[in-house]
């Protein structure tokens, strides 16, 4: 079910209907998107194409016995294998500012539009995905610990994509995934345990996105040096 719930954001909603009995699954997800403005995606295009040789100088985020891509099986030799090594939102660039903040704007607008309380503090990790022809992004989620919160992803430079959100309990029913299509300048925010994948990327110009994890929990902040306040 979509809701237009502001002419801002469309928020997607994954809801159960009435159970029948108290074993009857039950489910209540959320997906929200809006766009981002006054943001000069061609510039960021170039500057993180700049920055790819320099990220890909830092270690990978695990060790042998895990995937480092965060099992979006873009490999070791991605910008996304380094993702806990790096938060694209302590660079210095003027659409970066622009960005950081339309993250908190959306994440207060969607708790307000869900009538939920908006915590005064929240943390965030972000990083660059640079995709070359013929890669795609494999099913995967931003994780399943207790602090798990929102996840997100904005689309910088893409070309005849899609991002699929899929609901957790009717995973294998494929009439119950969200497409949300890439354009550029789109800004998807969701439950951090929710599985989404891509299509394949099929042109020559790379497709680059962001993506990141929002917590509440300050002690994020000793584990995870490269979170920050936002």
């Amino acid at each position: 079910m979509v809701q237009n719930l502001d002419k801002n954001i469309k928020i997607i909603h994954f809801k159960n209907e009435e159970k029948q009995n108290p074993f009857s699954l039950e489910w209540n997800y959320f997906i929200f998107e809006s766009y981002l403005k006054k943001i000069d995606f061609k510039s960021l295009s170039k500057f993180f194409l700049k920055k790819k040789k320099d990220i890909l100088k830092l270690p990978t985020s695990f060790d042998s016995t895990r995937q480092s891509d965060g099992l979006t099986g873009l490999g070791n030799n991605s910008t996304t294998a380094r993702f806990k090594h790096y938060n694209v939102l302590n660079w210095k660039n003027k659409n970066i500012v622009l960005i950081k903040k339309a993250i908190r704007m959306l994440h207060n607008e969607a708790l307000n539009q869900l009538n939920l309380p908006v915590p005064e503090e929240i943390y965030i990790q972000c990083w660059v995905n640079i995709m070359n022809k013929g890669e795609k992004i494999k099913c995967h989620s931003h994780g399943y610990t207790p602090n798990i919160y929102l996840g997100g992803h904005i689309c910088v430079q893409c070309d005849n994509t899609s991002t699929y959100y899929v609901n957790p309990v009717q995973q294998l029913d494929i009439a119950y995934t969200y497409k949300s299509k890439n354009e550029i300048g789109k800004i998807t925010m969701f439950q951090g345990h929710l599985p989404h994948y891509t299509d394949e990327h099929n042109t020559e110009k790379e497709r680059i996105t962001l993506a990141f994890d929002i917590v509440t929990d300050p002690n994020v902040l000793i584990t995870d040096k490269h979170y920050i306040k936002i």
